[in-house]
């Protein structure tokens, strides 16, 4: 028997989820990040484990865009989620080996410097809705998940010392190359505005 004036049920709709499926799939770095630090303190010696969580959190990082673009729900919260899902992995994951002597502690600290600078730059000084990346900080991400990845299988005593010297400094002077980069663009930036305000005619007061 159905009763007059009933309001209708809303079910979520399908088209819902999936617009949400790119930044469900961002957001699973923040949960695997959580995951790496209970691995690392736990079972250290399991490096497959870790290694796991690293490709896992490599291979989200590239299909969240491919699944929003396909879906065609690209977002400014989705952006925003996808950057802070990296950097909060990524720092996880560099803390911990900096924390065990296989890197060291300047790597993890050079990545909250440039993504603090990154944030506040979008934000505040470009006013941008979303991230606005650098060409250099783009790809200093992608030596920091190789670097992850190669901690996370090979064990430093494992690693060829060659390896193992040469990848924490040389992601090192990319985020160093990176904070120069936005702090040049600040400067140009400042002269710009400086010059135009010289070319400006000045109003006489009749």
């Amino acid at each position: 028997m159905t009763v007059a004036n009933q309001p209708p049920v809303h079910t979520p709709s399908p088209h819902r989820f999936r617009a949400q499926s790119a930044n469900l799939v961002s957001a699973s770095r923040l949960v695997l990040a959580a995951v790496w630090i209970v691995v690392f303190f736990h079972s250290r010696s399991e490096s497959h484990a870790l290694g796991a969580i690293a490709v896992c959190c490599a291979a989200s990082d590239i299909l969240d865009g491919y699944i929003a673009r396909r879906m065609r729900s690209t977002s400014h919260f989705g952006r925003w989620v996808d950057n802070t899902a990296d950097i909060v992995f990524i720092l996880a994951a560099l803390a911990c080996e900096a924390y065990a002597g296989a890197i060291p502690a300047y790597l993890p600290a050079l990545v909250a410097v440039s993504f603090a600078q990154y944030a506040l730059d979008s934000v505040l000084v470009r006013h941008s809705a979303v991230p606005v990346k650098s060409r250099l900080g783009h790809w200093a991400g992608i030596f920091n998940y190789i670097l992850v990845i190669v901690l996370a299988w090979a064990p430093p005593l494992r690693l060829p010392v060659r390896i193992a010297s040469v990848l924490p400094p040389l992601v090192g002077v990319f985020y160093l190359a990176a904070i120069c980069e936005r702090a040049l663009f600040y400067r140009m930036r400042s002269l710009a505005a400086r010059k135009l305000s010289y070319q400006q005619p000045v109003s006489r007061c009749s």
